[in-house]
């Protein structure tokens, strides 16, 4: 069974897919095949191309903050950047999906990404489950984790579907307003309707 589990910057989606692999799911995490595509030399090379031959650290790695940056100046900018990377990130995250749903089993696998909605792919997931947090406690997170400017955080975030639509088109809606221990309880109601649907389904 796939689930997408999507949701604002900073609603919580990670950390309520985090819990669901506590309790037993398999878990992708679509930042963190973001970052190997965006090691592949050449889709770096496409980036440097478009944005900047700069944006490579004295590492050798690519500053994915100021590539973000640089993405934001305007809406064809950040155009540009979805068409380099979407179709190696799409690629690879259907194939790590494959992996994870065969090691899994029968079993429940989620996948935590932000664009499932924004890129139309909600029809690959047998639910979707979006995170939702009121947004100035959504930019404080995303503020303590990132250090980013606050007019940045809210800048990238208008550029994702109004929470309220995804809200309206999720099969399950978790609200992370209380702290993580009402997020666990949450999770675990969840989980134990996700299984009650394994075995109906």
């Amino acid at each position: 069974m796939l689930i997408g589990i999507t949701g604002g910057m900073g609603a919580g989606k990670s950390a309520l897919a985090q819990l669901l692999a506590e309790l037993g799911a398999l878990r992708v995490d679509a930042d963190e095949v973001a970052r190997e595509v965006a090691a592949i030399p050449a889709v770096i090379e496409s980036l440097q191309a478009a944005f900047g031959r700069d944006l490579l650290g004295p590492d050798g790695c690519l500053n994915r903050r100021e590539l973000g940056r640089r993405a934001l100046r305007s809406d064809e900018a950040g155009q540009r950047l979805e068409a380099i990377m979407r179709p190696p990130l799409s690629a690879a995250i259907k194939c790590r999906l494959a992996q994870a749903v065969e090691k899994a089993d029968g079993g429940v696998v989620v996948l935590d990404a932000p664009l499932i909605y924004e890129w139309g792919n909600e029809g690959n997931f047998d639910r979707m489950v979006v995170v939702d947090a009121e947004e100035e406690r959504c930019v404080s997170r995303v503020q303590q984790r990132s250090g980013l400017p606050v007019c940045e955080i809210r800048q990238r975030m208008a550029r994702q579907m109004d929470p309220r639509k995804k809200k309206a088109r999720a099969d399950f809606v978790i609200d992370n307003n209380k702290g993580l221990a009402a997020l666990a309880e949450q999770a675990e109601v969840l989980w134990a309707k996700l299984n009650g649907a394994t075995h109906h389904d």
